[in-house]
């Protein structure tokens, strides 16, 4: 029994020995792979060539003779899109003299999207400051200062909230004026009690036959002393006074831009400032200071990325002479958070102002509007010089 045990194992060696020399051999007959097909130019046909951007080339102009080169690249790597082919002469005539459609940086691949015939097609690409807009949202430009503009520490990209501020008056329902109306009072000279015939008396709309020294009243109200009971018509001595009311408009609005864009051109091109010559015109600026051809000028508007219905809400409020007012919020904080309109009314109940009482003194000189601080960097209107 063990010896035939033994047999059998030595029967699977051989026959597995024999299986392994059996493959050994037929490897060495196979024949070796075919090499790899090479055209004239000496590049493996798995190998083309790319149109490669050999220079920045600016949005609009005309791809120049020097403006790609040929990178070889591996067929199984290059995207549809790119401008290749097996031909170098070929690819390089193909792009020269098109017109780019966008900015295309140096080493970039260069596709048919890129490029294009005619200079109408580069209008479908809109402008720069398109792109940073979000679907969904618009952009609008509202002036600003350096009061109302956080004293221009806003930059491009920062998030804000727009304040208003407006001034309301009571007017009247039918004729939308200011109140309190003009009133003329009604008589009844002719007719009976039960058919009156009323006339007008007052200096509107006056009747010819009335006396023409009859004055116009304003309308007031009845009151009486309570001392003597005398009855008094009373009427305002100036006009309505309007009350203030301030309110956040906008929440976390992001800045596409502080200041006005830059025309086509502009940027590459920039401001020519003539400098004058040494010993004409203003003298050269001291150590530290700017002069005023290198100093930049201050910002008079901002564009903001809001909502439709807020874009509205702004156009109105700028239409009807609203103060604007922005102000400036944490990086990434987007916390919501609900604003209570802000009265006179408000601001005594909530910040506990007292009324002042009428005393029987007063400062002197008398003061009749609050006297605004004087700033150093304030800059005061020059009177013109005369020529």
């Amino acid at each position: 029994m063990r010896r035939s045990r033994i047999l059998i194992l030595f029967a699977l060696i051989l026959l597995l020995g024999a299986a392994a020399a059996y493959l050994i051999l037929m490897r060495q007959r196979q024949p070796p792979p075919a090499p790899t097909a090479t055209p004239e130019g000496g590049m493996p046909s798995d190998v083309v060539f790319v149109v490669v951007a050999a220079q920045d080339i600016a949005r609009g102009t005309r791809i120049p003779e020097d403006g790609v080169v040929m990178s070889r690249m591996p067929a199984n790597m290059v995207v549809e899109t790119m401008i290749s082919g097996p031909d170098e002469e070929a690819l390089r005539e193909r792009v020269m003299g098109r017109i780019a459609r966008q900015a295309i940086g140096r080493g970039v691949p260069i596709t048919e999207a890129m490029l294009t015939e005619q200079a109408g097609d580069l209008l479908a690409g809109g402008s720069d400051a398109s792109l940073a807009i979000p679907p969904g949202f618009t952009a609008i430009s509202i002036p600003m200062s350096r009061l109302t503009g956080v004293a221009y520490a806003l930059r491009d990209g920062d998030t804000v909230d727009v304040l208003i501020a407006l001034m309301l008056v009571d007017v009247d329902p039918d004729f939308q004026s200011i109140l309190p109306n003009q009133v003329t009072p009604l008589t009844a000279p002719g007719g009976t009690e039960e058919f009156p015939s009323p006339s007008l008396t007052g200096g509107v709309g006056r009747m010819e036959d009335e006396d023409p020294t009859t004055p116009m009243l304003p309308f007031g109200k009845i009151v009486t002393d309570e001392d003597t009971g005398q009855p008094f018509h009373l009427i305002p001595q100036e006009k309505q006074r309007p009350r203030i009311v301030t309110q956040r408009l906008v929440e976390a609005a992001r800045v596409l831009h502080v200041g006005t864009f830059p025309l086509e051109g502009e940027e590459a091109a920039g401001e020519v400032v003539p400098v004058p010559e040494e010993g004409v015109g203003a003298p050269p600026p001291q150590e530290g200071q700017v002069s005023a051809a290198e100093a930049p000028e201050a910002p008079d508007i901002i564009t903001l990325i809001v909502t439709p219905q807020d874009a509205l809400a702004l156009n109105w409020a700028m239409r009807a002479g609203a103060e604007i007012t922005l102000t400036l919020r944490a990086p990434n904080d987007t916390e919501v958070t609900e604003t209570t309109s802000v009265t006179l009314q408000y601001l005594l109940d909530t910040y506990n102002i007292t009324i002042p009482t009428k005393l029987p003194y007063a400062q002197e000189p008398r003061l009749d509007d609050l006297i605004t601080p004087k700033l150093p960097n304030d800059k005061a209107v020059q009177p013109a010089q005369p020529q």
